[in-house]
């Protein structure tokens, strides 16, 4: 009877063991990883207009820039371990820059983390920048006479190849000891980024590595464009503001015109130059997430504003406009353009101010 008993306690530990054991493989069973799926494909459900509002491209634009980047881009793994395909990253960043909403927002939408949203971001604006040499330039030789003949066309500002100003990002305070360099004369930490537009709002020209702090003039002076135009390698001149130094391949608004030919020229000047205040407008509505106050770092900061521009571009060319939302948004940006009269005592003697200002005085004779 004792024997019976025993032997039946031991059948019952032996399965206990059993389904124990069951149990531990299972759990560490190596099992085959889902890919992350898009929730829809955007490409399919969306209208046109929908996948514009969302991505701000066309869903063709969206496409070609997919086939031109996804080669550089490893595939990304989500906080399970799952990986998320090149297209879904691209979708992910576009997203991002194009609502500015938190970073964990867009990875709810998207069934990823937030440590995935940043890295998606990281990798495909410093992809997306790196094709800025390709979309980010000049109009060759030949074409510069209908920019000038376009400008001209605005407000009779002749021999114009570009308008030029800067506008600030906000950025967080960086972590490095000369985060006070960052800090902008309005008390925000910012980067001050330079841009040259044509007549259609396309940028020409944009630099994005100086903090908030450094004078427009300066970073301008310390440009690849600023040193092509003093070698004659572009022809025609910018406008700029009176933040800027006239000379003859930048010209300025006059401070204190005198009489109706001066009126008239700096009438011409501001609505001419207005474009590059209506270029700002546009990638700033177009891209949201420049609007706000940049979370990350800086390296990936430069890399999304010049990647907007690329976008911008693209956008433009594809003739996506979107200059009804914006018109009324020069008045809105005014206070970032920080303005110093153009009679600075310290350019008074400088002969490329002398020229800038003969050169003017020709045009107010022959034009205005």
């Amino acid at each position: 009877m004792f024997g019976d008993q025993m032997f039946q306690w031991l059948q019952w530990q032996w399965k206990e063991m059993d389904a124990q054991q069951e149990v531990l493989e299972r759990k560490y069973m190596r099992r085959s990883r889902r890919v992350v799926p898009d929730r829809m494909n955007p490409f399919v459900a969306m209208s046109d207009d929908e996948f514009v509002n969302r991505f701000r491209l066309k869903k063709e634009s969206v496409n070609s820039i997919i086939q031109e980047i996804q080669h550089g881009l490893p595939v990304a793994n989500d906080r399970r371990g799952n990986p998320v395909p090149p297209h879904l990253q691209v979708l992910i960043t576009l997203a991002c820059m194009a609502s500015g909403s938190h970073q964990a927002v867009i990875g709810d939408c998207y069934d990823v983390s937030q440590a995935r949203v940043s890295q998606c971001l990281s990798r495909v604006a410093r992809a997306i920048a790196f094709l800025s040499n390709r979309y980010i330039q000049y109009p060759a030789r030949n074409m510069l006479f209908k920019v000038m003949n376009d400008f001209q066309a605005i407000a009779g500002m002749p021999d114009v190849v570009g308008c030029i100003d800067c506008t600030h990002i906000k950025i967080l305070r960086p972590s490095r000891d000369d985060s006070e360099l960052f800090q902008c004369r309005e008390g925000f930490f910012s980067l001050n980024i330079q841009a040259i537009c044509g007549p259609d709002l396309v940028f020409y020209n944009i630099v994005s590595r100086w903090p908030g702090s450094v004078h427009d003039s300066k970073i301008f002076e310390n440009s690849r464009i600023y040193n092509e135009l003093q070698d004659g390698l572009l022809h025609g001149h910018l406008l700029g503001d009176s933040g800027y130094h006239c000379s003859k391949y930048l010209l300025t608004p006059l401070m204190n015109p005198n009489g109706p030919h001066e009126e008239a020229y700096n009438r011409s000047h501001i609505k001419t130059r207005n474009t590059i205040e209506r270029a700002f407008g546009v990638l700033k509505r177009r891209f949201c997430y420049l609007g706000t106050t940049m979370r990350t770092n800086l390296d990936t900061t430069k890399a999304i504003i010049v990647a907007s521009a690329v976008l911008h571009n693209i956008a433009i060319h594809t003739k996506l406009d979107m200059e009804e939302e914006v018109r009324d948004v020069h008045a809105d940006m005014q206070h970032e353009n920080i303005n110093v009269p153009d009679n600075d005592p310290a350019m008074q003697n400088n002969n490329a101010a002398l020229q800038g200002r003969l050169k003017r005085e020709q045009i107010i004779r022959d034009y205005f």
